[in-house]
């Protein structure tokens, strides 16, 4: 189903109601984006679901697969885009990534994206997790 100009905007202005801070307009441009999903009704429920979640901070989750999409929806999502660095993760949710950045070797912003570290203090030393075991001397 191809969402149309009105109901984009309606389901806009639903989502400001629920989470002020995303304003119309770039809710309207996100929905224009994703003009093809499954349902009107499916995308009510996965938007309205992600915008009760306060950890949530911007609404482009909205459109990433999910429990928050209805099971029989599911399906007919697209495939998420793939991670250009981890093979088989998707790029909005790499635990590689997000592993790698805890780690302190990736950047937080660089999730899903490409990341070369520009020198060698950028990469984490080998023996980094490392600990001393008893008896041995630093």
């Amino acid at each position: 189903m191809t969402i149309t100009d009105q109901q984009g905007r309606a389901v806009a202005y639903l989502l400001h109601e629920i989470r002020p801070d995303w304003g119309v307009a770039s809710l309207v441009s996100l929905i224009d984006k994703h003009r093809d999903v499954p349902s009107l009704g499916a995308l009510l429920i996965a938007a309205t679901t992600k915008a009760m979640e306060r950890t949530c901070q911007t609404p482009a989750p909205i459109f990433h697969p999910g429990p928050h999409w209805p099971a029989a929806a599911r399906a007919h999502l697209p495939k998420p885009e793939p991670c250009p660095d981890h093979v088989g993760e998707s790029a909005h949710s790499c635990r590689c990534c997000i592993a790698d950045t805890k780690a302190g070797i990736r950047p937080p912003g660089m999730i899903g994206k490409h990341h070369t570290p520009t020198s060698e203090d950028d990469e984490a030393p080998a023996n980094a997790g490392a600990s001393l075991v008893e008896g041995d001397q630093a």
